[in-house]
């Protein structure tokens, strides 16, 4: 048991907790099964007027309320020693029964989608050299070391690791929808309401294709030959020693906070494994600009989201970037 505080667990280790409960059973459950209702019937997102499992918090007053609850903020203000701080992010991040491992990767605070190929920068921040983003990873499920648990290189946020680019789907980030599809028809489907692979706009990628001609398999390796075609960014493999590694299990409500800078993996999830559900929240230093691109024409962030109407969440503090539109 460590004997530094989650504030000191951030600066040296790069990550706190995890942290107690603080939500009700019932709201956590409520959420989980909104979040559930959404993988299942795939909506379009009001603001994004597509697929996609970001940014719900903006729709939700539930999920909202969790993630600027007074007992979370008391924790955020403990740990983080910021004199403001804003929520400009959420995403659900599920894992299904064997599903492969997102593989080491750390962010250095820009979130341009380089992952996927992007290169559209989403925050600019006015001191670039300090801390000023971070990330809160909060259990919907109970998540054991066989459920897709998450994994941290203690003081790795000290370090920037080499990064090259790949095909799409060598990428690290990318979830083979194998797993997850069974049929021709959910296929289709899923393609073309962009909620088959998160990110990629693959409304198109079966196009002028008599799909009628070719079998599931077939059909995935036209998919695989499209995703060729899209370059990512990966982590270059490096050495790690065990003893500088940690794994997060989490009971439902529990949750951790890290700066993006630590690297961090989710481990696979084993085929006789139950469905996890987490929702990530990231959160800025108030004076951040968020989505500097919507002060010219270019209105699309790096995961191709048009991002004209989105809006930021105050969480504490008044020292708050003019720039921001903001969740009334």
């Amino acid at each position: 048991m460590s004997d530094l505080t989650p504030s000191e667990s951030l600066a040296k280790n790069g990550f706190a907790g995890p942290f107690p409960r603080f939500a009700s059973e019932e709201t956590l459950d409520q959420i989980a099964a909104f979040y559930s209702d959404i993988l299942e019937t795939a909506p379009t997102h009001p603001m994004y007027k597509r697929y996609s499992l970001r940014d719900w918090h903006l729709v939700n007053d539930q999920v909202r309320e969790l993630l600027t609850a007074p007992e979370l903020v008391r924790t955020l203000q403990d740990t983080l020693g910021a004199d403001s701080l804003l929520l400009w992010r959420t995403k659900l991040f599920e894992k299904f029964p064997g599903d492969g491992a997102i593989d080491w990767h750390q962010e250095y605070g820009y979130f341009d989608g380089e992952e996927v190929g992007g290169h559209r920068p989403a925050l600019f921040p006015m001191n670039p050299a300090g801390e000023w983003d971070w990330t809160l990873w909060l259990a919907l499920t109970d998540v054991s070391e066989d459920d897709g648990v998450m994994e941290f290189i203690k003081g790795s946020q000290r370090t920037t690791y080499p990064k090259r680019m790949v095909q799409l789907n060598e990428s690290g980030a990318f979830v083979d929808p194998r797993n997850r599809v069974r049929s021709k028809e959910e296929l289709l489907a899923k393609a073309a309401n962009n909620s088959l692979v998160l990110d990629i706009d693959t409304r198109r990628v079966f196009e002028g294709i008599d799909t009628d001609k070719y079998s599931l398999e077939e059909l995935f390796e036209i998919f695989d030959t499209f995703c060729a075609g899209l370059l990512a960014v990966v982590t270059e493999p490096f050495e790690v020693d065990p003893a500088d590694t940690r794994t997060v299990p989490m009971k439902k409500g529990e949750y951790v906070i890290f700066t993006e800078r630590c690297m961090h993996r989710s481990r696979a999830s084993l085929p006789t494994a139950k469905t996890r559900l987490a929702v990530n929240a990231r959160y800025a230093l108030g004076e951040t600009w968020v989505y500097p691109q919507r002060a010219t024409a270019d209105t699309f962030d790096g995961s191709n989201l048009d991002i004209s109407q989105h809006k930021v969440v105050p969480v504490f503090g008044t020292s708050l970037n003019p720039n921001n539109t903001y969740l009334a």
